[in-house]
């Protein structure tokens, strides 16, 4: 007897998952399945309750944050303070400065990283494996130790020359450019390709450039889209090099200007700053939630 197509799809519902449906039969399995539901529902709430306090604040007026007694929602609501917290902190700006400085380094991550990537994986040079160890043992480092040589480096002007790199973003995406992490997690992606695809590309006359544009890249779209992924997510709120690097008012990202409008504006207009910081990364991951949970899990590629 043929089973139906109802049966098979309840049957693969059932057999997914780490507690199965029988299982939660059990009293001991059904105590623990709800605990750990009440845990992961209280860890949601202390990241959500924040936003919504914001949320709430930014329309509030500056006598209410003075209360003995504090209100949870705004008296009145004044939405021309939109217009103004925007113009007075000239955020439209900022996020020109911030978007730029993000599509600088992705460009720089998916081009540099990639390439990495791909020599360590396919071509492997003469001591490609000391190369990959050395990238695995930097990351065991701690941040702060490049830092200051870094700065140093960054500020120091090139010899003969008053030129420097203050005031740039060219260091944030030279560093974007160089991540242990996404060239590892590129090497291991590249690691699952099948080496039929590039013998035949090599014995048609391609070159390893030309392989990695038209062979590896289009294979390679989910490590590059999760790359992606995490250079936004990541570089939307950097603070630290360009607070240290950028000095011009016009060329610094959200994340610098967040920080230094704190003392010139009011905790209620502060509040409503924080609004346009925080909205943008909350869409950005209601859009590609799906994307970015799956994106730590890439490692390969099914055949």
């Amino acid at each position: 007897m043929f089973r139906d197509g109802e049966s098979m799809k309840k049957e693969k519902r059932e057999s997914t998952g780490a507690i199965l449906d029988h299982d939660l039969k059990s009293p001991k399995v059904k105590i623990g399945y709800t605990a750990v539901y009440i845990i992961a529902i209280i860890v949601s709430l202390t990241f959500i309750i924040p936003i919504f306090w914001i949320l709430l604040s930014a329309f509030k007026g500056t006598k209410e944050f003075s209360a003995i007694i504090p209100t949870l929602f705004p008296e009145q609501i004044e939405l021309a303070k939109i217009g103004r917290v925007w113009s007075k902190v000239s955020l439209g700006r900022a996020y020109l400065s911030t978007i730029y400085m993000m599509a600088g380094c992705l460009a720089f991550s998916l081009v540099s990283n990639g390439l990495a990537g791909y020599v360590l994986s396919r071509l492997k040079p003469k001591g490609s494996a000391v190369v990959s160890t050395v990238i695995l043992w930097s990351m065991m480092l701690p941040s702060g130790l490049s830092m200051v040589p870094l700065f140093i480096s960054f500020t120091k002007n090139v010899p003969f020359t008053n030129f420097n790199l203050m005031d740039s973003y060219v260091p944030i995406w030279m560093m974007a450019g160089a991540s242990a992490f996404n060239v590892l997690l590129f090497k291991s992606f590249f690691d699952g390709i099948s080496t039929s695809y590039l013998e035949a590309a090599r014995i048609d006359g391609c070159s390893e450039v030309g392989i990695f544009c038209k062979i590896v890249m289009p294979l390679s779209k989910p490590v590059f889209f999760s790359v992606a992924i995490f250079v936004i997510t990541g570089g939307w709120g950097q603070f630290l090099w360009p607070y240290l690097l950028i000095k011009t008012p016009a060329l610094q990202p959200i994340g610098v200007r967040t920080y230094l409008m704190q003392s010139e504006l009011a905790v209620d207009e502060y509040f409503m700053m924080l609004i346009f910081v925080v909205v943008p990364p909350v869409l950005f991951f209601c859009f590609f939630q799906k994307y970015i949970m799956d994106g730590v899990s890439v490692g390969g590629i099914k055949g």
